[in-house]
């Protein structure tokens, strides 16, 4: 058993909020089965052919029931959900046992179910002396999809915790596991619900027809939080290579938000906006001096690296990228890449790849593209290359709306550039003039 240690512009006739495009962007290969409408918050995501896949998909911590709260400042507020605190979305057995008892003598009382993924779940569990916690359960599995990286990296957090990642309590195995699964158990704090989950239940509270953000101020205050918590992973020298809106949880396991529907896009307003970013599933160590650096398919679609497309090795620098596109999606409420045509996976793929070229303002270095081709791990066609400037309708920067959100482009356009050597460092991110004087 492991245990951690404790720890106004001016009003036009009608309110814009953000700066967002009007068209359907459709992210049909993002494989989600819950998505109603193009570019929908997907409930939970898919990394095609990732060997670990499987385990990120599972490990939403917190709560993904949420209550709304009403709100006298803010004009046009739907009630989504029920008063239910940090109750689980489902409360039913599901055949788990009612004590889960770990061999080192701890027991827990199993209150309901968080999440299913393929090869994990996620529940509510109380302690003996009535502290409520979130238990991950793995499934048996196979050995090339080991958990031995995800526990690596909670109990380095463990030993120097961060107040904006999960904190592990205790790591053990059961005495009589449910049948399928292999006995490991991760007890770690509980949660309020992801990102991801706000959304999708706001894009219900307006009959999937709009698509809710945050404002500009929450988005600065999250984006903060987010990055912090990813230098601090860099200090421990983890990757996480899953970096999405269904991995970043609000801290507080009862946190309620209010849906302000006279803005456009309708603005989510949270009343807590501390943050936690979760889910190892797939983190792996920098490597050592010399070691090889050897390719692997990380990181779900939409927050997927150029070199990643490309078939190159993921590097530090990888997920920043990906921290770059969940800023975008949580101000936007839409993924700033995305397909816009194919029926195969690999059609999509190259589909968002051209999708993405066209929306960022560098051109694609030809020394990426070759040593692309070197490498034997590439599927895109470089057919489509021209080195030229993108028509300005599709450029990341000219979805721009109104003068104070064009800090916000400037660091997404900071940190969204093809090569990973011209990226921008964590560390860099969080003294850009976008997060100059947040105060959470």
């Amino acid at each position: 058993m492991m245990r951690g240690s404790s720890q106004s512009s001016k009003e036009d006739k009608k309110k814009v909020r953000s700066t967002q495009e009007t068209s359907p962007e459709r992210i049909r290969h993002y494989n989600d089965s819950n998505a109603t409408g193009s570019n929908a918050v997907p409930e939970s995501s898919s990394m095609s052919n990732n060997t670990q896949q499987s385990s990120s998909n599972a490990v939403s911590a917190g709560n993904p029931s949420l209550p709304i709260q009403s709100s006298t400042t803010m004009p046009q507020v739907n009630q989504l959900l029920p008063e239910n605190g940090n109750e689980p979305e489902y409360t039913e057995n599901r055949g788990f046992p009612y004590v889960l008892k770990l061999k080192s003598g701890e027991e827990f009382v199993y209150r309901g179910l968080f999440k299913e993924g393929l090869v994990s779940t996620v529940c509510s569990v109380e302690s003996q002396s009535g502290i409520k916690y979130a238990a991950k359960l793995f499934e048996q599995r196979d050995p090339a999809i080991p958990t031995f990286y995800e526990l690596l990296a909670l109990q380095k957090i463990a030993i120097v915790p961060h107040t904006n990642l999960l904190f592990l309590h205790l790591a053990g195995l059961l005495i009589d596991p449910h049948p399928g699964f292999s006995g490991e158990i991760y007890i770690t704090e509980e949660c309020g619900p992801s990102i991801r989950n706000v959304m999708r239940r706001a894009r219900q509270a307006t009959n999937d027809t709009r698509q809710p953000s945050f404002c500009l101020e929450d988005t600065r205050k999250i984006g903060y939080q987010i990055g912090r918590a990813m230098a601090h992973l860099e200090r421990l020298k983890i990757y996480h290579l899953d970096i999405q809106a269904g991995h970043v949880l609000f801290a507080n396991p009862y946190s309620n938000y209010t849906l302000d529907l006279s803005f456009t896009p309708p603005t989510i307003k949270i009343n807590d906006i501390r943050v936690k970013v979760i889910d190892f599933g797939c983190s792996k160590s920098h490597e050592e001096p010399g070691e090889k650096k050897e390719y692997r398919l990380v990181q779900p679609t939409p927050f997927r690296s150029p070199e990643v497309f490309m078939g190159l090795p993921y590097n530090e620098k990888s997920d920043v990228w990906s921290m770059g596109c969940l800023i975008g999606q949580i101000f936007t409420g839409k993924f700033l890449f995305y397909s816009t045509s194919g029926t195969t996976e690999q059609e999509k793929i190259q589909s968002q790849f051209e999708c993405t070229f066209n929306r960022l303002h560098e051109l694609l270095p030809m020394k990426m593209i070759e040593e692309s081709q070197r490498g034997g791990h590439c599927t895109l066609n470089y057919d489509f290359y021209t080195p030229r400037r993108p028509n300005k309708r599709d450029h990341l920067l000219y979805i721009i709306r109104k003068d104070e959100d064009k800090h916000l482009y400037e660091l997404l356009e900071f940190m969204l550039r093809w090569d990973p050597s011209r990226r921008s460092s964590f560390n860099d991110v969080l003294y850009y003039k976008f997060f100059r004087d947040v105060y959470i």
